[in-house]
């Protein structure tokens, strides 16, 4: 079966701490949108699979050991299965990212 999911319509923000809304959940996917307000981080994490990291709003930075990458609208990470990392949002303003990872 085909699903469409309008991502704008799923963004959450909060003064509370980074949200995470699910957009896609299958046997062998998961893809979360992560809403950051201005200033916050998230914290740290490590998968048993990789994770691709998609910039759609706003300026993310990525820790992962002694590597710090900072990343705009339109760019794209991938962190290697087991890396522990955080993300932080690096701008002003607000962050969306669309974090997608097999299961």
């Amino acid at each position: 079966m085909l699903k469409t999911v309008i991502i704008s319509d799923a963004r959450r923000f909060s003064l509370q701490g980074v949200q995470r809304e699910p957009l896609v959940e299958t046997d062998d996917l998961s893809i979360s949108l992560l809403c950051f307000e201005a200033g916050q981080r998230d914290e740290e994490s490590r998968f048993e699979q990789g994770v691709i990291y998609e910039v759609r709003e706003g300026e993310v930075l990525i820790r992962q050991g002694g590597d710090r990458v900072r990343l705009g609208e339109g760019r794209l990470l991938i962190v290697p299965a087991g890396q522990v990392h955080t993300l932080e949002n690096a701008g002003g303003g607000l962050l969306v990212v669309v974090a997608t990872q097999s299961r």
